[in-house]
C-alpha cells in the first residue's frame, strides 16, 4: 500500500472532494453538570475511512498559507452544524480554532458576520479560539478584524493558556473573553502543591478579570474533582468524551447527561470576593476620612453599592442559586443586603466630611455583618464539600465514560 503524501496539492484536492470535516469535543459546565457547548476540531476523513489528524497537515497548511483557505471553506460547514445545534439547545456555544493569517484582511471576518446574519445564528453561540503565540506578533490589522467580531458578540478564547511567554501581557491587550487552561497544567496539577497552586491561581485570576475559563485535557476523575473544588467553571477532555463526529455529538447532547459534583469551588471564590470588596471599601473610607474635611477628594470615591452587582451578589443570584433552599445559603441574603446599605451609609458619612470618630460605630456594625456573611459561606462550603464527596462516591460506579 502506497503511503499517502501530504502536500499542498493533496490538501487542495481534499478540500475540493469535501474530505475535511469537523469533530466536536463536548464542554461540560461544572456549575450544572450539563454539556454547554463544544470545540470544533478539524479532521481529514479519507474515502477508505482513515482519519488524518490535524497535527499531520495543519503545520504545513500554516507554513504554505493554505490555512486561510481551509478556515474559509470550512466555516460554511460549521455554520450549518450550528443551526442544527441551536435547534437542539439554543444556548450551546461552539468554538473553532483560527490563526492570525485568517484575519490578515477583513475577508474572513466579514464572511463570518454575514453568514451568522443570513442564518439568524446568535453571535454569542460562536467562539474563536486563538493561541497566544498566534497573536503575539500579530499586526494591528489582525487585531482590528478580530475586534470587529468581538464587538458583534462573538467570544474570543486564548487557547493553550500557560504555555506562552507573556500570557498576562497578551490578556491585557486583546479582548479575550475566555482562557483555556492548557492540558499540560491540568496534567501536572496533581503532581505537586506548586503545580496545583499554578492551576488554582490561573482560575482565580480569570475570575477576577471576569473572564471565562475552560480546563482542557481532563483525563481523570481526580483532575475533574480538583478543578471542581478550585472554582473552575467549564471542562473538556477524554474523561468526559473524545471528539465526536457530527451524528455522534448530536446523539451525545440528546442524552442530556449529567456529571457529578456541586460547584463548591465557587463558594470559596465568593468568600474571597466578599473579603476583597470589604477591604477595598474600608481602606478607601479610612484613607479619605484622614484628609481635611473640605479636601477635593472627599467626594471622589464612589463604589457601586447595589448588592446584586458585587461579585458575591452576582454569584448569589446566579450560579449560587444551585444552593437555594439550604439554610446556610438562604441566611446570607438579608445580612448581605444590610451590609451594602451600611456601605452606602459609610460613603455618605465620609463624603459629607465625617471623621473617623463618626465613622467608627457604623464600621463596627459593617464588620459584624461581614462576619455573619462569612460564617454562613464557610458553613455552606463545609456542608457542600461533604455532600459533594458523598454524592460522587455514590455516582462513581455509574459513570458512563461516554465516547471512550
Amino acid at each position: 500500500m502506497t503511503e499517502f503524501v501530504i502536500s499542498e496539492q493533496s490538501i487542495l484536492e481534499g478540500l475540493d472532494k469535501d474530505e475535511f470535516v469537523y469533530y466536536y469535543q463536548p464542554k461540560v459546565s461544572l456549575i450544572t453538570g450539563k454539556v454547554i457547548g463544544a470545540e470544533a476540531l478539524i479532521r481529514w476523513l479519507k474515502p477508505d475511512g482513515s482519519i488524518i489528524p490535524p497535527d499531520s497537515f495543519i503545520p504545513q497548511a500554516e507554513q504554505s498559507g493554505q490555512i486561510r483557505d481551509i478556515t474559509y471553506r470550512m466555516f460554511s460547514k460549521l455554520a450549518r452544524d450550528l443551526l442544527i445545534f441551536s435547534d437542539i439547545d439554543s444556548e450551546l456555544v461552539t468554538s473553532f480554532n483560527a490563526t492570525a493569517q485568517d484575519f490578515a484582511d477583513d475577508t474572513f471576518s466579514k464572511m463570518v458576520l454575514e453568514t451568522l446574519e443570513q442564518l439568524h445564528i446568535p453571535p454569542q453561540n460562536l467562539q474563536i479560539e486563538i493561541t497566544e503565540t498566534t497573536v503575539l506578533n500579530a499586526s494591528p490589522a489582525v487585531k482590528k478584524h478580530i475586534q470587529s467580531l468581538c464587538e458583534a458578540g462573538i467570544g474570543l478564547a486564548m487557547d493553550d493558556y500557560g504555555t506562552g511567554y507573556a500570557s498576562l501581557e497578551t490578556l491585557s491587550h486583546w479582548p479575550f473573553t475566555t482562557i483555556k487552561l492548557d492540558r499540560s497544567i491540568v496534567n501536572r496539577m496533581l503532581d505537586t502543591q506548586k503545580n496545583q497552586t499554578i492551576a488554582e491561581t490561573s482560575i482565580r485570576m480569570a475570575h477576577e478579570l471576569d473572564i471565562g475559563i475552560v480546563a482542557e485535557g481532563v483525563e481523570s476523575d481526580l483532575q475533574y474533582q480538583m478543578l471542581l473544588e478550585s472554582g473552575c467553571t467549564k471542562v473538556q477532555g477524554y474523561w468526559l468524551s473524545r471528539p465526536l463526529p457530527l451524528s455522534d455529538f448530536i446523539y451525545f447532547i440528546q442524552q442530556d447527561l449529567r456529571w457529578s459534583g456541586l460547584p463548591i469551588g465557587l463558594i470559596h471564590m465568593a468568600i474571597v470576593d466578599h473579603i476583597q470588596w470589604r477591604k477595598r471599601l474600608v481602606s478607601d473610607i479610612v484613607r479619605i476620612a484622614a484628609n481635611p474635611q473640605h479636601a477635593n477628594d472627599r467626594n471622589a470615591y464612589q463604589l457601586p453599592l447595589d448588592y446584586h452587582d458585587c461579585r458575591l451578589g452576582k454569584w448569589y443570584y446566579g450560579a449560587g442559586q444551585h444552593f437555594r433552599g439550604c439554610s446556610d445559603f438562604d441566611a446570607i441574603e438579608l445580612p448581605h443586603q444590610k451590609f451594602h446599605a451600611l456601605g452606602g451609609k459609610l460613603i455618605e458619612i465620609v463624603n459629607s466630611g465625617g471623621t473617623m470618630h463618626e465613622l467608627t460605630p457604623t464600621l463596627t456594625e459593617f464588620s459584624d455583618l461581614s462576619a455573619i456573611i462569612l460564617d454562613c459561606l464557610q458553613k455552606l462550603e463545609h456542608r457542600g464539600l461533604m455532600d459533594m464527596h458523598a454524592a460522587h462516591h455514590a455516582w462513581e460506579g455509574h459513570h458512563l465514560y461516554p465516547g471512550l
